[in-house]
């Protein structure tokens, strides 16, 4: 079983280099929650890329424990995306994979 944990994604498109996945739909396998709150598909693109602000603010993304999960953004259209940059939970550093 695995979780995704996504604090934040960039979809970086073309010069000046802008993130086309700010704000964007979003959608996932299953939300997470916990007395914090849900951990919403949402909060992988809504701006905020501290990585300790799980608990403070709740803006991470975390599916609950499953055999296959996923997240995903509309970018709304066809793009030639240059790069995704994702902002791992500081706790989870080391659980990273692609």
């Amino acid at each position: 079983m695995n979780i995704v944990s996504v604090v934040e994604t960039d979809a970086v498109y073309e010069a000046p280099y802008v993130n086309v996945a700010l704000n964007r739909p979003t959608f996932m396998s299953s939300v997470y929650h916990d007395t914090n709150g849900y951990y919403e598909a949402s909060r992988a693109v809504d701006g905020n890329k501290d990585p300790v602000a799980l608990k403070v603010d709740n803006s991470c993304s975390i599916t609950r424990w499953e055999a296959n999960p996923w997240w995903a953004v509309n970018l709304g259209a066809a793009l030639s995306v240059l790069g995704v940059l994702v902002t791992n939970r500081a706790e989870n550093s080391g659980n990273v994979s692609s």
